[in-house]
């Protein structure tokens, strides 16, 4: 007859196997699995990456109301489309095969184009992004390094600017930088 000590071992055990599996899912994103897509948790919301190309990128989020929001990103940096139960957005007349940012320090580059959001065309935007350096960006228990790109949206008089901090790895935009200093980052990363 098994000793507690036996059963308890047991149970154990049987525990760790169960659990296995889910902490090998909740891995960090590698460039082995980048490929296969990747998850960002939010505080609200988790959103799913997939990279449809070399050049487009899908994020699919998905917030407790039940609300799915899907995005596409242009080289995971620019929000061409965004779809959802509560509205769209687009990009109309941008010239992405044009459009290259080289990913190193200096680097720089504009895209002109016209906005439109459920349906309602808004005036011509330009945005200017400029690489302005790296550092390391830590998401949960995930370090990537990022590169500090700097992102200005001009549309007449008004200006709006921010820093994106862009993995080269996951080829996405992980956090922004705002001029108070607030950084909005998602609270962890894990591969899929």
């Amino acid at each position: 007859m098994p000793s507690l000590m036996t059963k308890g071992a047991v149970a154990l055990a049987l525990c760790m196997l169960i659990a296995a599996p889910a902490a090998a899912q909740a891995a960090c994103p590698t460039q082995a699995t980048v490929a296969k897509g990747f998850l960002l948790r939010g505080s609200t919301a988790e959103t799913e990456v997939r990279h449809l190309d070399d050049h487009f990128v899908q994020a699919r989020t998905r917030y407790p109301d039940g609300v799915v929001q899907t995005d596409l990103y242009y080289d995971g940096l620019l929000a061409v489309s965004r779809f959802s139960q509560r509205g769209a957005n687009m990009m109309l007349g941008a010239d992405l095969e044009a459009w290259e940012l080289e990913l190193k320090k200096g680097a720089s580059a504009s895209l002109t184009y016209i906005p439109v959001a459920d349906s309602k065309p808004f005036p011509k935007t330009t945005l200017e992004l400029e690489v302005k350096g790296s550092e390391t960006l830590k998401l949960g228990d995930c370090s990537f390094e990022v590169l500090v790109i700097s992102q200005t949206r001009r549309s007449g008089q008004r200006a709006r600017e921010y820093d994106q901090l862009f993995s080269p790895l996951l080829r996405f935009v992980i956090a922004r930088r705002y001029p108070d200093g607030e950084t909005r980052a998602y609270l962890g990363a894990s591969s899929m």
